[in-house]
């Protein structure tokens, strides 16, 4: 969303003066990303926070409003004076209007929401937005996922290197995160060395693979301070709405659970929260799978995927398969070129009324050096090979 908004801003700025080109710039901006351009538009102008639906139909009605102006007047109104006469005495939403630079003003948002160190966004905006991401999910029957990370033995390293180097290694961890993460994540500084992403429109799975590539990256850190080297590892948790709670306070202590449980588990790792109370962990998977029978290649089925688990795979499948049937299976990932394949056996068959329930048991994977997906379920989920 940042990007977004300073999209917007540099728009504002270059074509403030001419309001012809301004709409044009602005009706641009709505073709290529959305309606979500409404809410940010009115909010930096004004500070008022509406969904998209609403800001759409305030930004017409203002709109609307300095064409009446400018009729009533009989001379040309500013866009700026229409709305904030419109916020004021329209809508009455408005009561205390103040006059400010918008590129001061956007610094000042900048600098109350940041965190000096890192860069980051800073505590009471997670917080915020924690909220906002909550509503807009449930109002709109949307999901999202929470990455809690948290630098491994990190308390070490300041009492070895000194509390510059582990600044250092803060802000090294922090370009990482800001590099990896995509438009629409948000990085934030939690506390201490615990750092979290919020991942709008992402399922677990997904989340797993952007937090392995993050872990990852920071496990290869090569750092230097004062002419020392050293390294640093980082353990993440993973939750996801609405799989894994209902409201912001339970989402927040299931990624904080799941963190609890990577660094029990080894540290340098990522978990995923498991609501089901087992002895291992399940991911939901809606993919399509394809399933050979290993004695007759050309006998394809094509069945729906449920949900990954460590001991392997659940199936719905159209037609029965016996147990002790030993499959090849692929999984064509949409998001990914390389599919993944595997050797499984088949363990499990129940009927139903218009599927069968098929379990299969991994047994040999193919390479996946070059699958980001295969590789981050192998490391956190999927038993070693």
């Amino acid at each position: 969303m940042s990007s977004l908004r300073q999209s917007i801003i540099d728009s504002i700025s270059s074509s403030f003066d001419e309001e012809s080109d301004l709409l044009e710039t602005i009706k641009g901006l709505v073709e290529k990303e959305g309606e979500e351009v409404y809410p940010t538009l009115i909010n930096i102008l004004t500070h008022l926070e509406f969904d998209a639906n609403d800001a759409k139909a305030n930004w017409d009605r203002i709109l609307a409003h300095r064409d009446l102006l400018e009729t009533k007047l009989d001379r040309p109104v500013k866009l700026i004076t229409a709305m904030c006469d419109y916020f004021c005495d329209v809508s009455n939403t408005m009561t205390t209007p103040t006059m400010i630079e918008l590129n001061l003003l956007e610094e000042t948002r900048k600098s109350s929401r940041s965190d000096g160190l890192t860069g980051l966004f800073n505590r009471r905006f997670f917080d915020e937005a924690l909220e906002g991401e909550m509503k807009r999910a449930q109002r709109y029957e949307g999901s999202f996922s929470l990455i809690f990370f948290d630098l491994d033995n990190f308390k070490k390293l300041n009492d070895t290197y000194g509390h510059q180097a582990g600044d250092m290694t803060l802000k090294k961890t922090a370009e990482i995160m800001l590099t990896e993460k995509r438009t629409e994540d948000l990085a934030c500084r939690y506390g201490g060395e615990e750092l979290v992403l919020i991942l709008p429109e992402t399922t677990k799975v997904n989340a797993l693979v952007i937090a392995e590539r993050i872990r990852q990256k920071i496990e290869e850190l090569e750092l230097v301070f004062e002419g020392k080297q050293f390294s640093v590892t980082s353990s993440g948790g993973v939750a996801s709405y609405p799989a894994d709670a209902k409201d912001v306070k339970t989402l927040l202590n299931m990624a904080d659970v799941a963190l609890y449980q990577a660094k029990e588990n080894g540290k340098n790792r990522i978990v995923l929260h498991n609501t089901d109370k087992r002895h291992y962990i399940r991911v939901d998977f809606a993919g399509d799978v394809q399933i050979n029978k290993i004695d007759q290649e050309r006998s394809q089925v094509t069945a729906q995927g449920k949900n990954f688990s460590r001991s392997g795979l659940l199936l719905e499948s159209p037609v029965p398969i016996d147990i002790g049937t030993r499959v090849k299976v692929k999984l064509a990932d949409q998001k990914l070129d390389t599919p993944i394949t595997m050797k499984a056996e088949v363990v499990r068959l129940e009927k139903f009324d218009s599927h069968y329930d098929i379990g299969i048991s991994f047994l040999e994977f193919n390479d996946i050096s070059g699958n980001e997906l295969a590789n981050a379920l192998t490391k956190s989920l999927l038993p070693s090979r």
